[in-house]
């Protein structure tokens, strides 16, 4: 449910705005919204602050802690200690770059003193280090009495020296630049180098153990700088301060409340049709929770004026997944995973729903698994009778309703296990799409227009029967009840339909013909998993059937590493394709046609961190944005 916002604006007395901001902060209620972008100069500086510690913390996090008791040290002088470590570290990084293009450079001149060369020039012998291209060193004029003596041929170049009696004209030849240090002092620079840079990365290995402070440390600069932020955002009128903001509409009362006991004034309204700066508060029932996982890895937010269909996401994704998966021992595995994962992150509170709902989804992709007889890609015959699914889904030629209904539709039996599963995904597109209209109509029933949504709900379903007769069951369209859902449905899209989306009706129309079709994906991505599996399988077994009899172990080694890799690859493509199309069916198919545009942002109120009030604000602080 999306909870119904006022909008606030809370004036007091300019002397008081700082002890205002603070009794705000601590009620915990009040989103604030500034109009236009903060941009004084301390939360200039404190933004730069933050993005320094985050930068910080996002590299600590990333190296392995030293084994060694953690240091005794504040956030504060984790970050200070680590930034100048990552500073100095830099530096050298930038120094070593530089000093192993200084030793390319000399390589082909091998070990001389620049310090000699300068000698000879003061005695009137000037030397020049050249390089050019075979042609161009044999084709080189040069004075009389100047000597030409090539050093060595890389790549096709050639390095020479040119000694002259006279200061030459270095325009004419082509002379190069070579760094003021001997080859050798450069490779112990370097050597150096190496060995600073190891020392920095073991002293930041040290401090990482510091990086529980370090997120204390970022927690509480951000709320200074959400306090500075406001502080100075705070509209100014004379004598009277003042600041704007959304409140839930169940929460004025405590705000009243608060305005009483500390001398402020109150604006309360409803929000304008036209406002979008409205932020959106969910409030779910607790068994519902277990999807916002998928929410947050998203990242979308429903609009303050759209509606909340969660439940929506979950019935639809864990089936998607479970078809695109579509394996009863991979989901086993994955339940597994997220079982031992849920023992050992017992103390992490935030790791337990995404486990939750890695469970949920693989249970139904054991359950999917089992109807159909797909484990691992293996043969039918060869697993256990609880793992051979129904015939009547698996081995349609074994199961007389299938035979029978084959007969019927004029289709070869063995050809039922396609069709089946084309029309159940097919059959979860005019579920899911419809169910989208009718949502939409009872959440605006009091409009007499949202009967539109009822005449969209009809053409899916003609839709359905149409797809499933042009490839599933040709034949099978119900004619008068078919047309009579395209009929009923089209005049009411038409008596209701308004302005630019009257000239586009055609076009929506054939869309959300398209829309129905485009679940077949579901079909094809969980097809093309059991022949992944399978064909790793054969491979694997090709490899145990090529070697001779005494090399049994070898080729069986051979087999699981072939079969293990092959599973582990259609896992991942597993998982690709459910955030592909189990994501995109939920997000932009049955989003479109529920009206959702997922323009909305969460409600975040100025509050005091862990407020028992706010675990919204709670979880800003537990993760720092890279």
């Amino acid at each position: 449910m999306i909870v119904k916002m006022k909008k606030i604006t809370l004036l007091c007395v300019e002397s008081e705005r700082t002890a205002a901001l603070e009794q705000l902060r601590k009620l915990g209620i009040m989103h604030v919204d500034h109009e236009t972008k903060v941009d004084t100069e301390r939360v200039h500086v404190s933004e730069q602050e933050l993005e320094a510690i985050s930068k910080t913390y996002n590299i600590l996090s990333g190296i392995e802690t030293a084994r060694q008791d953690a240091p005794t040290l504040s956030g504060e002088e984790v970050c200070k200690q680590a930034q100048e470590l990552l500073s100095r570290q830099s530096a050298l990084e930038k120094e070593q770059e530089e000093t192993g293009r200084d030793i390319e450079a000399l390589l082909p001149w091998g070990e001389f003193s620049p310090e000699s060369v300068e000698q000879l020039a003061a005695a009137g012998i000037h030397v020049l280090f050249c390089k050019a291209y075979r042609k161009a060193f044999d084709q080189l004029e040069l004075p009389e009495n100047t000597i030409k003596a090539e050093i060595a041929l890389v790549n096709k170049e050639v390095y020479f020296l040119l000694v002259f009696a006279e200061e030459p004209d270095v325009s004419l030849y082509p002379a190069l630049t070579l760094p003021r240090k001997k080859l050798s002092e450069l490779r112990v620079r370097q050597d150096e180098l190496k060995q600073e840079k190891q020392e920095i990365a073991d002293q930041l290995a040290v401090l990482a153990a510091g990086v529980p402070a370090l997120k204390e440390y970022f927690a509480e600069k951000s709320a200074q700088h959400e306090f500075l932020t406001n502080h100075d955002g705070m509209g100014s009128d004379g004598a009277i301060a003042y600041l704007h903001g959304y409140v839930p509409a169940d929460e004025l009362a405590n705000l009243t409340e608060a305005a009483h006991r500390n001398g402020w004034a109150l604006i309360a309204d409803d929000p304008a049709p036209d406002d979008a700066r409205v932020p959106t508060l969910l409030r779910k029932a607790k068994w519902i929770r277990i999807i916002d996982p998928l929410f947050d890895f998203i990242g979308i937010d429903p609009g303050y004026r759209e509606n909340d269909v969660s439940v929506f996401f979950l019935i639809a994704f864990p089936i998607f997944f479970g078809i695109l998966i579509g394996d009863s021992a991979y989901g086993a595995l994955f339940i597994i995973a997220a079982l031992l994962g849920k023992y050992l992150l017992r103390k992490k509170k935030e790791a337990q729903m995404p486990l939750n709902l890695l469970i949920l989804l693989s249970v139904f992709s054991v359950i999917y698994g089992l109807l159909t007889g797909s484990c691992m890609g293996l043969r039918r015959e060869i697993l256990p009778g609880f793992l051979k699914g129904l015939d009547f889904l698996a081995d349609p030629g074994s199961s007389p309703a299938a035979v029978a209904l084959a007969k019927k539709f004029q289709v070869n039996p063995s050809d039922l296990t396609d069709k089946f599963t084309q029309w159940f995904c097919f059959l979860l597109a005019a579920l899911h799409l419809s169910a989208a209209h009718f949502f939409k109509y009872v959440s605006d029933i009091r409009n007499w227009r949202s009967w539109g949504n009822i005449g969209w709900a009809c053409v899916i379903w003609g839709n359905f029967f149409t797809a499933v007769n042009l490839i599933v069951f040709p034949g099978t369209f119900p004619k008068i009840f078919g047309f009579a859902l395209y009929g009923v449905g089209i005049l009411l899209i038409v008596v209701t339909i308004t302005g630019e989306a009257a000239l586009n009706l055609p076009f929506s129309l054939i869309g959300s013909f398209v829309d129905v079709l485009s679940y077949i994906r579901l079909f094809a991505v969980g097809l093309s998993g059991v022949y992944v599996a399978s064909c790793f399988n054969d491979m694997g077994k090709m490899v145990l059937d090529s070697l001779p009899k005494e090399w049994f172990v070898v080729g069986l080694i051979g087999l699981i590493l072939v079969a293990l890799a092959g599973h582990v690859l259609n896992i991942l493509l597993g998982f690709m394709g459910v955030l592909v199309h189990a994501v995109r069916l939920n997000t932009l198919e049955f989003s479109n046609h529920a009206g959702m545009q997922w323009a909305g942002f969460a409600y975040r109120p100025f509050a005091e961190r862990n407020n028992k009030n706010n675990t919204q604000t709670e979880n800003n602080h537990k993760e720092i944005k890279k």
